[in-house]
């Protein structure tokens, strides 16, 4: 009865956080990179990490244009070669046309995190948080911030190895007095290396999955709810598109992609959704992955619907949603 209570589903408390889904460990340097936009004090700063060696580059935004991210990502690019893959959150200048004709020319596969979850995209939203703390940091005390980013990529990580000696094999020169034997390059040891941070991440899963819960999988064509702005609305699942990322259809016509704590099956009725909505499959970021669709779809007025509406006569979105022209309330003198 409960499951089928649109009063009760709609105030139901949030879904419990499931086990924890580590990234796969890359095989080398620079192969998969992630990135994330912050501001601090009014300043926009893009950071880009590594995420096998942990090294991370953090540089000044003039302004928030898509080429403005890509030229900043085209100096790190130049410098320690293309990556295999990008991975970023859902922002406009990640989502562009221009970011996309960049992938494709530079070669390089571009997926996104699930809207409204920055846990799926974990290493830049922490390295985000290190990033800030070093600047305000040598904002306080007046000190160079570059200084304290190079001392951050000298210290040793988990594994033994600081960012600088994964990345490049050697330790960097900084003004701490070092043994110039300690400064020649070294080899590092994948395999040890990888092995290390298997422990580790071992480690950190053990201790995070014993409050998390697993969710049970949704099919396409499923009744479901969609959880927006802390209440549950009637939803239908449209499509799976794996790593617990679904792209739902609401009743109003809109199009979202949602991670499955924020979606909850339930025994109702289905919902009367349009059926005229694009076939989402072919609109994936670069054309590289089924999981790389934009973080909301929204019904769009066409220009021919546009005409239509001036001449007062009900319009339908692209999406195949009816749109009614707005009831304004005349107050009473």
């Amino acid at each position: 009865m409960v499951q089928q209570c649109d009063i009760c589903l709609t105030r139901r408390s949030s879904n419990n956080k499931e086990p924890m889904q580590p990234h796969q460990i890359p095989e080398q340097p620079w192969q998969v990179v992630a990135t994330d936009i912050f501001t601090l004090d009014g300043v926009d700063y893009p950071v880009t990490v590594d995420y096998y060696s942990r090294f991370f580059e953090v540089d000044k935004l003039s302004d928030t244009k898509s080429i403005t991210v890509i030229r900043k990502l085209k100096r790190h690019f130049a410098k320690y070669g293309i990556c295999q893959k990008v991975v970023s959150d859902n922002a406009a200048q990640f989502t562009s046309e221009q970011f996309i004709t960049f992938a494709r020319e530079w070669g390089f596969e571009h997926t996104t995190s699930s809207p409204l979850y920055p846990q799926s995209n974990g290493l830049a939203e922490k390295t985000v948080q290190t990033a800030k703390r070093l600047l305000r940091k040598a904002k306080s005390d007046n000190r160079d911030p570059y200084l304290a980013f190079l001392e951050y990529r000298n210290c040793p990580l988990e594994c033994g190895y600081s960012p600088s000696q994964l990345l490049m094999s050697r330790r960097l020169r900084s003004i701490i007095p070092t043994v110039k034997s300690l400064l020649k390059p070294q080899t590092v040891n994948t395999d040890i290396v990888q092995d290390k941070i298997n422990k580790s991440r071992s480690s950190q899963k053990h201790y995070y999955d014993q409050t998390a819960k697993s969710l049970p999988s949704l099919a396409d064509g499923q009744t479901i709810r969609v959880q927006m702005k802390k209440r549950w609305v009637p939803a239908k699942l449209i499509k799976d598109n794996h790593d617990r990322s679904y792209t739902v259809q609401t009743e109003d016509g809109g199009i979202y992609r949602r991670n499955r704590r924020f979606i909850m099956s339930t025994k109702e009725k289905c919902p009367e959704l349009s059926e005229n909505f694009p076939n989402l499959l072919h609109q994936t970021d670069c054309g590289k992955s089924q999981s790389n669709e934009s973080a909301e779809i929204s019904p769009l007025i066409s220009p021919q619907n546009m005409s239509a509406s001036h001449e007062n006569q009900p319009y339908v979105t692209r999406y195949g949603r009816s749109v009614k022209p707005t009831s304004r309330l005349v107050e009473h003198a």
